[in-house]
């Protein structure tokens, strides 16, 4: 019994000694790597080389070294021997094999910088981030197929990415059919492709993606595409916004309900959302004069818009943009009311041309407290007008007004 228990003691005691040999072996290697990567943060190659050293078997240390010897050193044919050993250590990091790629390139070994980077997509297939570097490193080898393929991925996984992906891809191949053939389905990268080719002037293109956006079959929403028709407006291209706004609203009902038959205003009883752009109400706040909707006052529907006055000042600040015909007779109407609107001469309805500001016609101002009535004029567009801008204007706008003036149903159809 005495020998049997000393046999368990002395197991007991190495037992114990094991144990403190194995905390302290783990102790070690925890100060050891704690030390590597407070080494490594310090990002110089010689604290990165003493992390190396304390954690030889650490791939991301030996990335970061290749990382400082390509952009901070610029010891290239060193950097290569430190990208190899790190994506022998770890191959299935693509950030690596990019790493790889860039210091092959730096050394003239394009083929290896190109295998190096096939190994990066073969590790992360559909990450965006690979599939951008992977696409700029076949740009800049001359392979724009395979580009396209990277960049493709790019616009389908992260549409976020879609404006500088589409504009390193349209300044490299300026080829509008490659270029739309990898777009994804998904209208914001439709748009973001038109607005960057609006932007560089390239008007049939942004026309092209515009038509296969509208043909296709993709929910939209048509606040995102309202930017287009202000483009061609500016643009001077009536009858091409023209048709983008009806093509919109043939996609959204929300935007059907501004349209009324038999008038050329949209949403002219107020009962709709304040687009502020296309052919819909816009507005530019002025001084002196505050406009709302108001939902206690109105003359049909549910609601009329209210201009208070409190100063002077010619333009109310609430206009719309009018598609019109030349050589054309119109007539113009609306319901008025006011409340103690005294002035020298009150607001009035006022049509206009929309690139020139000539003025074709205006209704009778309003003045005084008034119950609703019906104001009206007529007009004769221009051998080439095209567009008229509806105002509420005072002329002369210099004089002082005060009161409150209240607009609904206004109807603008020819004659």
């Amino acid at each position: 019994m005495g020998r049997t228990a000393k046999q368990d003691r002395l197991k007991r005691l190495l037992l114990f000694a094991l144990s403190v040999a194995a905390a302290a072996g783990y102790t070690c290697f925890a100060i050891q790597a704690y030390l590597a990567q407070r080494l490594a943060d310090h990002s110089d190659p010689s604290s990165i080389a003493r992390a190396i050293a304390l954690a030889p078997q650490n791939a991301t240390y030996h990335d970061l070294l290749c990382r400082s010897m390509i952009f901070a050193s610029q010891e290239p044919e060193r950097a290569v021997d430190e990208c190899r050993k790190a994506s022998e250590l770890n191959p299935y990091s693509s950030s690596i094999w990019l790493d790889l790629a860039r210091a092959y390139y730096s050394v003239g070994k394009n083929q290896l910088s190109t295998a190096a980077v096939r190994k990066a997509l073969a590790a992360d297939p559909t990450t965006p981030d690979t599939a951008w570097n992977a696409a700029n490193f076949f740009l800049i080898q001359g392979d724009t197929s395979e580009a396209l393929k990277q960049f493709a991925i790019v616009l389908r996984e992260e549409p976020s990415l879609a404006p500088a992906a589409l504009n390193v891809c349209w300044q490299s191949l300026h080829d509008i059919n490659r270029i739309q053939s990898i777009l994804p389905s998904n209208p914001e990268v439709y748009f973001a492709f038109i607005k960057l080719l609006m932007s560089t002037g390239e008007l049939d293109a942004a026309h092209q993606i515009w038509s296969a956006l509208m043909q296709s079959n993709d929910a939209l929403d048509y606040h995102h595409g309202l930017f287009y028709i202000d483009h061609l407006l500016q643009a001077h291209l009536v009858a091409q916004a023209t048709d983008a706004w009806k093509q919109l609203a043939l996609r959204s009902k929300a935007l059907q309900a501004y349209s009324q038959l038999d008038n050329l205003i949209m949403d002219g009883s107020f009962t709709q959302e304040i687009l502020n752009s296309g052919f819909d109400w816009r507005y530019s706040p002025k001084s002196q004069i505050s406009v709302t909707l108001d939902e206690a006052e109105f003359h049909t529907g549910d609601r009329s818009l209210r201009l208070t006055y409190s100063g002077s000042g010619s333009d109310a600040g609430i206009f719309q943009y009018i598609a019109v015909q030349p050589d054309t007779r119109y007539r113009l109407s609306a319901w008025v009311k006011s409340d103690d609107l005294k002035t020298a001469n009150g607001p009035m309805l006022t049509l206009l041309d929309g690139f020139t500001n000539e003025v074709y016609g205006s209704t009778e101002d309003t003045i005084g407290t008034t119950a609703w009535h019906r104001v009206e004029t007529g007009l004769q567009t221009g051998p080439e007008t095209h567009l008229l801008l509806l105002a509420v204007l005072r002329r002369p706008g210099e004089t002082r007004v005060q009161g409150k003036f209240w607009l609904d149903d206004i109807l603008l159809s020819p004659v």
